[in-house]
């Protein structure tokens, strides 16, 4: 296709609702839509007018989303949640925890990375872990080591990695295919700075599955007492966010100063 096929194209399409932002929900409900107007079409005109009618609706839910204006919003609204809440998990990368793996706690205490705190009764970060993991952080953030130490931890090749930013939150690809989400680039240097530390400290960290020590390392998270982006204080708080499918309340952590995003769980209520 020439260049401005190309660009006569991408003046219809909707990459707010197309690509990994696409509803699957929406797109379901439009196919379904397109299939029972090319029928009329078919029935009211002739075959060839029905398969025209659905060859342009194929058209319109590939470069926007939807067929039908508003589907999205309309999706959202009158969809039961848990319903939305299966394709959320659809579409993200599959999670399946082994009985072999061991809890992000386990891992954290016998690495020597928290430990009792003195007063309260808590987990808190041990003084050495702590100023290990954020020498790291602020060599990774200076040197921008970020992909080649991200292509060192999940052992690939570092000349297929790359990341994408969908607003705040950095995606890795390898070699055309989706590799991890991290909610933002301070997330993935306080991973990244982290599994150094883990490497050295905690002898069976190698022999953890990739899911595992994701767990681990998103966990570890939640004991960041300053940003890994702008040094700022770090806040907890609940908060609304919208999926490609359904809004959801989160508990999230972020930086006070600079608004990067270090972790966010939804609520269950």
């Amino acid at each position: 296709m020439s260049t401005k096929s190309n660009g006569f194209v991408e003046r219809f399409r909707q990459p707010e609702y197309t690509g990994e932002n696409r509803c699957t929900p929406c797109t379901i409900v439009n196919v379904v839509i397109a299939v029972v107007a090319s029928g009329f079409a078919s029935y009211l005109l002739t075959p060839v007018g029905g398969v025209v009618v659905f060859a342009l609706s194929l058209a319109s839910i590939y470069l926007r989303g939807y067929l039908v204006p508003g589907t999205p919003t309309l999706t959202k609204r009158y969809f039961p949640d848990w319903v939305l809440a299966r394709f959320d998990k659809l579409e993200d990368e599959p999670v399946e925890v082994s009985e072999d793996e061991r809890e992000p706690e386990e891992v954290l205490a016998d690495a020597g990375a928290v430990e009792p705190c003195e007063e309260m009764d808590d987990l808190c970060l041990s003084e050495s872990f702590r100023q290990t993991w954020y020498d790291n952080m602020e060599s990774i953030k200076s040197d921008g080591t970020e992909k080649s130490d991200l292509s060192h931890v999940l052992d690939v090749e570092e000349e297929k990695l790359t990341f994408d930013e969908h607003d705040e939150a950095l995606v890795a690809q390898y070699d055309g295919g989706h590799l991890g989400q991290w909610e933002s680039r301070a997330a993935l240097v306080a991973d990244l700075a982290a599994a150094k530390v883990l490497e050295t400290r905690y002898p069976d960290w190698d022999a953890l599955t990739v899911t595992n020590q994701s767990r681990v390392l998103s966990g570890l998270r939640i004991f960041l007492d300053a940003c890994p982006d702008c040094g700022g204080d770090i806040a907890m708080e609940q908060d609304t966010v919208e999926s490609c499918c359904r809004t959801m309340d989160v508990v999230a952590v972020s930086c006070s100063e600079c608004d990067s995003r270090i972790l966010e769980v939804e609520h269950d209520q």
